[in-house]
């Protein structure tokens, strides 16, 4: 778990974590992704296999990279967009990373606001988005 940081340390530009984090789109989690998501996945099986990923699954370590921001508890998740690139390829491997774009002080609250980006195997863009938060208490 990483410590949690003060807003006033937080500074536009800093990116988090400092190794991007990464996974394997393996079958099994392609499965438990579906299963998760209420989704019964006939477009992503062939038969009783997994065949395909969903391109949202690029974001499913969301939440870990937030955290490795290092935001106290009692934080608001404001709003979120996400662009996607291209398909997710089975077997290849994601990371993903984020960087502080903006910070700023609305109605006394704290806000940070983050791109991130997700990749694939081959170094493209699998998808990027921006994540806007009320910071949480300072410790």
């Amino acid at each position: 778990m990483t410590a949690c940081r003060r807003y006033d340390d937080v500074a536009v530009g800093d990116v988090f974590p400092a190794e991007p984090l990464a996974f394997e789109v393996s079958p099994a989690r392609v499965d438990a992704f579906l299963a998760a998501t209420g989704n019964p996945g006939a477009l992503y099986r062939e038969g009783e296999a997994i065949a395909r990923a969903p391109s949202m699954i690029a974001c499913v370590y969301l939440i870990d990279l937030l955290a490795a921001r290092g935001s106290p508890p009692g934080g608001i998740h404001a709003k979120q967009a996400l662009r996607f690139h291209r398909a997710v390829k089975l077997g290849e491997t994601l990371s993903i990373q984020a960087r502080v774009a903006e910070k700023y002080i609305r109605k006394e609250r704290p806000y940070v606001v983050a791109d991130f980006e997700a990749r694939g195997s081959d170094g493209g863009l699998v998808s990027t988005g921006r994540v806007t938060s009320i910071w949480g208490r300072d410790p």
